[in-house]
């Protein structure tokens, strides 16, 4: 598989296809810069976003499960067409199934471009009985990495969805990270009764456990991550919502894929339509963007 993979998609130095963690085949992006990616078939899964000097952008659990059916803790879980619980396993169908490589290639300034698509298939419709067409395209830049992710109703009846890039940072310290550019955006809270209010902090910072959904916010936030020194810049278009969650020490002892003490090294800010579901007419389709760019 990955020889034929290698034959029809591999580009010399940009895009090389390899056995992944237990065997999965995986695409490994490299940059003119040294900057690279590595994204999974199963679940389209970008699990590591690094610098041209080499530095990880990205968290992945130590007790991740890397195997089929199973989701990869960490990275960028594709979410659709379920966000969170419900009558579908957990965050939807997208993150555990296997997707296409529909295409790569480099762009005239030099990115690497990559898409991968999945559309339904005996099993999705076992769960959900809707045609659908999903592709997410992914760039690589130097200081960038920029995300295309549709849905597309390929059936005769509408349906609803929410979906979500579930991205989860990799940072120093928990403790000493911030995010900006939320204040004045009406927040959901998911610890207490998704009760609503208006977050008044201009900077948003981390002491316990966390599960916000900011709807219909900015398109532009700010990760500060000082222990790294670093900022980062996240900017959506077509995605509503933000989701800003770390389990702290409770839930991370409660989940069986996530190490104990692994809280205080990621920050998950999620972008897409989670805060109320959007409907696909047949033939309709949905796009959403969203761009990381390292700013220092």
């Amino acid at each position: 598989m990955l020889q034929a993979l290698q034959e029809r998609f591999g580009i010399e130095g940009a895009v090389t296809f390899v056995a992944g963690k237990n065997g999965l085949p995986t695409m490994a992006l490299r940059h003119a810069s040294g900057a690279g990616a590595v994204i999974y078939l199963h679940g389209a899964h970008v699990t590591s976003w690094t610098t041209p000097k080499g530095e990880e952008l990205f968290f992945v659990s130590r007790e991740s499960r890397f195997a089929p059916g199973q989701p990869i803790r960490g990275g960028i879980p594709v979410i659709f067409p379920q966000f969170g619980g419900g009558e579908l396993p957990q965050h939807g169908f997208a993150r555990i199934s296997e997707w296409a490589v529909l295409r790569t290639g480099v762009a005239e300034g030099g990115e690497i471009t990559v898409a991968l698509g999945l559309h339904e298939n005996p099993e999705t419709l076992a769960m959900w009985p809707h045609p659908f067409a999903l592709e997410l395209e992914a760039r690589l830049g130097e200081r960038s990495l920029h995300l295309d992710y549709r849905a597309q109703n390929t059936g005769s009846e509408a349906f609803a969805f929410t979906c979500a890039l579930h991205t989860y940072f990799r940072v120093a310290d928990i403790r000493r990270t911030a995010l900006l550019g939320l204040e004045g955006v009406t927040r959901i809270d998911t610890l207490r009764d998704d009760i609503r209010e208006v977050e008044t902090r201009r900077e948003i910072r981390f002491d316990q456990e966390t599960d916000f959904i900011y709807e219909s916010a900015p398109d532009s936030v700010l990760l500060v991550d000082e222990g790294n020194a670093r900022k980062l810049r996240i900017e959506k278009a077509g995605m509503p919502d933000y989701v800003v969650w770390n389990p702290w020490i409770e839930k991370s002892r409660r989940m069986p894929d996530f190490g104990d003490d692994e809280y205080p090294w990621m920050l998950c800010v999620e972008t897409g339509v989670m805060a109320r579901p959007t409907t696909l007419r047949p033939g309709e389709q949905w796009k959403g963007t969203t761009t990381f760019r390292m700013e220092a």
